[in-house]
Parts: C-alpha cells; structure tokens; sequence
C-alpha cells in the first residue's frame, strides 16, 4: 500500500515528465503546484482529478489501483458499542462498501465509491442519499429502510450474505 502522491510521482517519472509537462498533458486542468501538493501528500485530489491524472497516462478511473493507493482519508477503524443514531457522511470511509437503492454496489476507498460491475467512480456525497446499507468486515453498520429516512446505525451488527 502506498500514497495517492507516491503514486502520481511513479507515473509521473516512469513517462518521463516533469510536474509541468504531467501539468499540460491535463490540458491545464491541474496546475504544476497542485501536482506538487497531491506529490507530497498534502492535498487530496478531487475525483476530476484524478481523472486526468488517471487520462494522461493512459488509465481510466476503472484501471487505477485503488486496492493499493492509500489516500490518507481515515483509517478504518473496528466499530464497537454501536448505537442507533445518525450515520454520517464523514464516517463513510470506515466502512468497505455500500448497496444503494437501486441495487448497485460500491467499494470505498476513502471519499470515493468504485461501482462493482462497471467500475464507475462516483463521490461519496453524491452517493449518500442514495445508500441502503453499509457494510464493515462483512457486517452491516448501517441501513436505511427508505429512501427519505435517515442513514441509521444498527443496533446489532448482522453478518453480509456473500
């Protein structure tokens, strides 16, 4: 496991550019100094971001090695003493998938949900509203029953059918 910023150097340095030529061939999408952030590990990319970063060495979203890149979000963490309360956004990233409404699952990596069968890359906040449930180390943390109801911790801690 490495950082999103190890990452982008490698590429960078395997194509043989420099921050600014990696800069152009975002079509000026990303500036040399956020490059430089993203490098050092002191900012994290936008999902656009790492779009064109993903594009100009050739990947897609779906071809980015998300199971190896640490974004340096939040670290999982075991949940205990769960209680029935409000499930929040920023506690997403703990988690290691959703299941939606429609029936579409995302694993997460940090503020960022992969879509299973097709790969797409979508936000976390464009994804809350529409999650069902929340799964931890194959345990539902929490679920909603309807859509317009509140994202809810779960009392009891119930094993995923695989």
């Amino acid at each position: 496991m490495y950082r999103f910023g190890e990452w982008l150097k490698e590429n960078r340095r395997l194509s043989g550019w420099s921050q600014v030529e990696l800069s152009e061939k975002t079509f000026g999408e990303i500036s040399q100094p956020a490059i430089s952030q993203y490098e050092q590990n002191r900012s994290v990319p936008s999902i656009a971001d790492i779009d064109h970063l993903a594009r100009a060495f050739g990947h897609t979203l779906a071809t980015v090695p998300w199971d190896t890149i640490d974004f340096g979000y939040v670290t999982k963490r075991s949940v205990t003493k769960l209680e029935r309360r409000r499930f929040d956004l920023k506690e997403l990233p703990q988690a290691d998938s959703v299941r939606t409404f429609d029936g579409k699952t995302y694993e997460l990596h940090g503020f960022i949900g992969i879509e299973k069968a097709s790969g797409e890359a979508v936000q976390l906040t464009q994804l809350y509203y529409r999650i069902r449930t929340v799964v931890y180390d194959a345990h539902v943390l929490a679920k909603r029953k309807n859509p317009n109801d509140e994202l809810i911790h779960v009392k009891k801690r119930k094993r995923v059918r695989q």
